[in-house]
């Protein structure tokens, strides 16, 4: 019995499956930092879901947390949501079905400037009170040195409120674009003190120079040759800016960018991908960070995916809902996320509830199973058919639950003969009942083929931890 080749790897699907037709579907891969490890790389879970505040209305749009406090807006109406889970309406807010945004001015100003519908809204925080302020045009908002910032894509103009006052939007405190001909549709207002400001095909960054009347200025450094594809698709990764891009050439890809040079790090997989979908618009980005690991969670919503990068490992997975009646992928009904109480907590793009977020957590939102799929790269010998004695998945066993769903949890695996175009039917056996930790993950009998692709999956709620896969192969006759 030898080593799989590369089993514990990332998603990468290229544009002829019998090329390469590798999927990783709910976990992500974590390279081992031990020279004495037993791996190289394993795979751990993706997060689960466990339900922490629950509203009446349906379909979360933004999230928020500052200085203890915690916000959401979930379609037309604001929430406070407190360390108990208790969800207190705070007013409401128009919408266009567009995600809506939300930053604060700190103890300078105790302000949130919240943009919903084309409308921006103040909230005083002591008061605790919303109020109209920029009637129209205000798609995005953030901060930037005590200014709110509002984007808009109409005008293609941004403007600012006074400092530290969001209640006081001057009419003459505005810039328009005027270094590209493609209007600003998209904005990012990052923590280190820069205004990025998207076009169609070319973006440029701003910063607080100090000047007067108007205290901002574009960064003569600062013309990118790509613009934003999906207007919410745009997000601060702690040091960089991430988005969907394209460009003048045309083409998708998904770019970051530390300073002000653009760098891929979307894959030929993945651009061929999205290249796919009927429409990549409506994309919607997340980022957060867990066990020393930076997700990039970009879902699309109309083409039911979601594609997750890893700027830890710089590798792409992806996370999705399983839907047993059409067996089929979801996109992930969370999203817009913030930290608050020493919890991730996430909204649900489609119901009322706002989510815990944790690797602790076996259940998907709404209480369904997480479904985890990887499938392999192909065991491929120059085109010459190699007969499979057997496999071995080696797994963290013995992980049982002690009662119900996952008393004995299963491990199935199906195999296609032609580079995963059909498959086989599925066998399953044993990840080992509850303490029974050397219990073994074999697969035998697995017959001959010349461009074998193998397909693992699980669904009972445990921590899968994948480490390695082990086979015995040989290669039959070269006819």
């Amino acid at each position: 019995m030898s080593q799989f080749p590369l089993f514990v790897g990332g998603a990468y699907t290229s544009q002829s499956p019998i090329a390469d037709d590798e999927q990783l579907m709910n976990w992500y891969v974590e390279v081992m930092e031990s020279p004495g490890a037993v791996t190289k790389a394993t795979l751990y879970p993706t997060p689960g879901f466990s339900e922490f505040s629950s509203t009446p209305s349906s379909g979360g749009r933004a999230m928020f947390a500052l200085n203890g406090r915690c916000f959401a807006i979930v379609n037309v109406t604001l929430y406070e949501i407190t360390s108990d889970g208790t969800a207190t309406v705070r007013g409401t807010v128009a919408t266009d079905g567009s995600p809506a945004t939300i930053c604060g001015n700190g103890d300078a100003g105790e302000e949130l400037f919240i943009t919903s519908g084309g409308v921006g809204y103040v909230y005083d925080l002591p008061s605790n009170t919303l109020t109209s302020k920029l009637s129209s045009g205000s798609a995005m908002g953030g901060m930037l040195d005590g200014y709110f910032v509002s984007l808009n894509p109409a005008t293609s103009q941004f403007r600012i409120s006074d400092l530290n006052d969001g209640t006081t939007w001057d009419a003459t405190q505005f810039a328009a674009r005027s270094i590209a001909p493609d209007a600003w549709t998209s904005m990012v207002v990052t923590s280190y003190g820069q205004i990025w400001l998207f076009g169609s095909q070319t973006s440029e960054v701003w910063y607080n120079a100090g000047t007067a009347p108007f205290p901002m200025a574009p960064d003569p450094s600062g013309l990118i040759p790509y613009g934003c594809a999906a207007r919410f698709s745009a997000k601060e990764a702690v040091n960089r800016v991430v988005w969907l891009a394209t460009s003048v050439n045309g083409g998708f890809q998904v770019v970051e960018a530390t300073g002000f040079t653009p760098n891929r790090i979307s894959t030929h997989a993945v651009e061929y991908a999205i290249s796919q979908y009927s429409d990549v618009s409506d994309a919607l980005a997340d980022v957060y960070e867990s066990q020393g690991h930076l997700f990039y969670v970009l879902t699309f919503p109309t083409a039911q995916v979601t594609w997750v990068y890893d700027f830890t490992t710089r590798l792409w997975h992806e996370r999705g809902s399983w839907d047993a009646p059409t067996s089929t992928w979801k996109a992930l009904r969370t999203m817009f996320g913030c930290t608050a109480f020493n919890k991730r907590l996430v909204a649900d793009r489609q119901g009322g509830s706002i989510y815990s977020q944790s690797i602790t957590l076996t259940e998907d939102a709404g209480g369904d199973l997480i479904r985890r799929v990887r499938r392999s790269p192909a065991v491929f010998a120059e085109h010459q058919r190699v007969r499979f004695a057997d496999i071995e998945v080696f797994l963290e066993s013995g992980l049982g639950t002690a009662s119900g769903q996952g008393v004995n949890p299963q491990v199935t695996l199906r195999s296609s003969n032609d580079g995963g175009k059909t498959w086989g039917n599925e066998r399953s056996v044993s990840a080992g009942a509850q303490g029974d930790y050397r219990t073994r993950v074999r697969f035998r009998r697995l017959g001959i083929s010349r461009d074998r692709v193998f397909e693992m999956s699980v669904t009972d709620p445990i921590p899968w931890r994948i480490v390695d896969a082990f086979m015995t192969v040989a290669v039959a006759r070269t006819s």
